[in-house]
């Protein structure tokens, strides 16, 4: 059987482009609070969401946790 150069290539791209898709996903036990924006973890740090869809996850699992606004909206200062 021979295999080209080019197919192992391809391969190799579309099985590194796959992997790189798969993002690990923000556990509960790290978040304080969630904003639309990004949350603040247990470190006291905001980290700003990988992507959207990791977003619409964290908040269907933990609505308890998240805020429906920006973490920095002066409008939401003293709101916890």
């Amino acid at each position: 059987m021979r295999i080209s150069l080019k197919a192992v290539s391809a391969a190799i791209i579309v099985a590194g482009v796959a992997a790189a898709g798969a993002a690990v996903a923000v556990e509960a036990s790290e978040v304080s609070l969630a904003y639309a924006d990004g949350y603040v973890g247990t470190d006291g740090q905001f980290h700003a969401w990988a992507s959207r869809s990791e977003a619409i996850q964290f908040r269907a699992d933990h609505i308890d946790q998240y805020r429906a606004w920006r973490h920095d909206d002066p409008r939401h200062k003293n709101d916890k």
